[in-house]
């Protein structure tokens, strides 16, 4: 926790995710991006006359609603998403029975020596192994069950990981 305050005071846009995450999604959505946008930038952002790229991708969140992003966001469906689109040949070949629900479930020993495991929901956890031999297992189990359990949607506001399936 001492941690996370004294990288708080240097990066102050931190604690407004961490709130909501522990005390409610009830937050607004243009609230939510207007106060994480003033702390990270320490002005306020126009969504009435966007200029600047933040301020275009920021009213794009909010404004863009799309179904099919919700599919290009999702790192599995994606792929046969973008495989139908321009050809399975493209697309980078899953683990055989490489989708798991649980971090516990995934069977390290029949991987391969080098691979790449990311949840489909989120934006940062994405691990790779370059040798097996040194790869922290137990250290990446538990932040991919960590990660699996938060939605986030309620971090980011992009509104397209909301119904993503961790």
């Amino acid at each position: 926790m001492v941690n996370y305050i004294a990288k708080a005071i240097k990066r102050p846009w931190l604690i407004l995710p961490f709130f909501v995450m522990k005390f409610g999604k009830r937050m607004d959505d243009e609230k939510y991006i207007k106060i994480l946008y003033y702390l990270r930038n320490g002005n306020k952002l126009d969504l009435e006359h966007p200029k600047t790229y933040f301020e275009k991708i920021n009213w794009i969140k909010l404004h863009d609603r799309r179904p099919e992003y919700t599919t290009m966001v999702d790192k599995y469906r994606s792929k046969k998403f973008v495989g139908e689109k321009i050809g399975k040949e493209y697309i980078i070949p899953l683990i055989k029975g490489g989708v798991w629900n649980n971090a516990d479930e995934i069977e390290f020993d029949k991987l391969p020596e080098q691979f790449v495991l990311k949840c489909t929901h989120d934006g940062g956890s994405t691990y790779i192994c370059r040798d097996k031999s040194t790869f922290d297992f137990e250290g990446v189990k538990a932040k991919l069950n960590k990660a699996l359990k938060k939605n986030y949607y309620y971090i980011s506001r992009e509104w397209p990981y909301k119904n993503v399936r961790p």
